[in-house]
């Protein structure tokens, strides 16, 4: 047993090897009842000694396709999933609860579509990136309508008149819980990097153009999304997401939120596709306006993306889409079926993610230091997976959205997957840059090549061999920039 001691109360953790891990920790009170589509308020303080042996609830949730890629890669976890309205838990791994000198934090925004996910899902586990000197957190926020819901009659119960990104004032009331406590597992506060994949990454994107969370974080990196140049064109105002807000409600028979309040919380995850709005409160303007005017948090960034990312959502319906811009013909080429299937994958995947992370680090870039990486290994499935095949009827999912995963956080061993020593070697190569980036906002250093600072087209790779490159195809994100949105 390890215990620790916080603002709310005592806590009694345990040793999982070398390194202390503290689960199931509350850090606002649960959002039931009056407080559903409220901001987060503070956990309340208990007695004695709290076990925190188990991780908490999940936020509810439906889940992905059991035999969809995602599932098998981020949700087919040997325990039990267990979801309760009642989530706001976080988690923390450390390898020295007494360092007095403070280690630097990582905490970890999950992916998801802001559908999905949890802190403590499996691949998330902090345990092999403590165990290099820092301390990690990873946490749960509200999620679909119960998360992102904006509503005039929400507004209108607002001292700001706000609605909306519940789920973004959670992350910044666990990083606010975070200066408050991390000391006691040996933690700095004034050392936390802001870090997350897909949704997880864009929700740091948007928390960088907030003025509220800037005190809360010195570094960011984000993986395989972003909150600026995005496909669907910026965040919505909040007028506009008040009227989707009450189109979502008439499917319940009852617009005023009254009436939602005293509905179960499951039925309305189960409706509508939510996420971060203008609200008026985190986010008082597009984050598109921010980052272009160069006022978003100065602070040290790495992000990239996936060499596959369009595998999991690409279908043939999107080729509809392609710009008129000129250029387009050439850049995504639809002269037969094979090539229209390729660019269909390549279209998505750089719609949708590869351009807006370029875009991030593009903007970012005259502002602070900024590194980008392009991840180009695909993981060894195993034979016999109940998987369904890609939807862009290609034969294989490649190096899709989220592979980087396991080998970023040194997760490998979470699946039971072929994985190769190649493959562990390379896990732990990213690993120790993510450490290093964490550690002194800064990714070079140990075997790792130069990772020269970017400028527009300098990228680290990390694949077969790990080495310094080049933006692929910056035609084609020079392409996407002039284009109109909506994609």
């Amino acid at each position: 047993m390890i215990r620790a001691r916080t603002a709310a109360g005592r806590l009694v953790g345990e040793w999982d090897g070398s390194v202390a891990v503290f689960r199931g920790i509350p850090f606002a009170a649960p959002p039931v009842g009056d407080l559903r589509w409220r901001p987060p308020r503070p956990a309340a303080r208990w007695d004695g000694e709290r076990r925190a042996y188990d991780f908490g609830p999940a936020p509810l949730q439906s889940q992905p396709p059991r035999d969809s890629i995602m599932y098998h890669t981020n949700f087919a976890d040997r325990r039990a999933l267990v979801m309760s309205e009642d989530c706001l838990y976080l988690n923390v791994w450390t390898p020295d609860p007494a360092h007095a000198g403070g280690l630097p934090v990582m905490v970890w925004i999950h992916g998801g579509g802001n559908r999905y996910g949890h802190g403590g899902q499996e691949i998330h586990d902090g345990r092999a990136l403590a165990g290099r000197g820092m301390v990690v957190v990873t946490l749960n926020h509200r999620l679909g309508a119960l998360g992102f819901l904006a509503h005039p009659d929400l507004a209108a119960e607002d001292d700001l008149g706000a609605s909306g990104n519940y789920g973004l004032l959670d992350i910044v009331g666990a990083l606010t819980w975070v200066q408050e406590n991390i000391a006691a597992f040996g933690g700095d506060p004034g050392r936390v990097t802001l870090a997350g994949n897909s949704a997880g990454a864009a929700h740091i994107c948007h928390l960088m153009a907030a003025q509220a969370a800037r005190p809360l974080f010195r570094a960011a990196l984000g993986q395989s999304a972003s909150g600026i140049g995005r496909a669907e064109g910026p965040l919505v105002e909040q007028g506009e997401a008040q009227k989707q807000g009450l189109r979502w409600a008439e499917a319940f028979g009852d617009r005023d939120i009254a009436g939602l309040r005293r509905l179960d919380g499951v039925e309305l995850v189960l409706r509508g596709h939510f996420g971060p709005v203008v609200d008026g409160r985190v986010l008082t303007e597009p984050s598109d306006e921010v980052f272009a005017a160069g006022r978003q948090h100065a602070v040290p960034l790495l992000v990239g993306s996936n060499l596959d990312e369009g595998s999991v959502y690409a279908a043939p319906d999107v080729l509809h889409r392609l710009p008129l811009e000129s250029g387009t013909d050439e850049l995504y080429p639809v002269r037969d079926v094979e090539e229209a299937r390729r660019t269909a994958r390549r279209f998505t995947g750089e719609s949708r993610f590869t351009y807006p992370v370029w875009q991030w680090a593009a903007e970012h870039r005259r502002t602070a230091p900024t590194w980008v990486y392009r991840f180009e290994r695909t993981p060894p499935l195993p034979d016999g997976l109940a998987l369904a095949p890609p939807r862009d009827g290609m034969p294989e999912y490649g190096v899709y959205h989220t592979a980087e995963l396991p080998y970023a956080l040194d997760n490998l061993d979470r699946r039971a997957w072929p994985w190769s020593e190649a493959d562990r070697e390379l896990a732990r190569t990213m690993a120790d840059a993510w450490a290093r980036f964490v550690a002194t906002a800064d990714p070079n250093g140990g075997a790792l090549p130069v990772w020269p600072a970017f400028t527009g087209t300098e990228v680290m790779i990390f694949g077969d061999a790990v080495r310094a490159g080049a933006v692929e195809r910056l035609e084609a994100m020079r392409l996407l920039a002039r284009c109109p949105r909506p994609l």
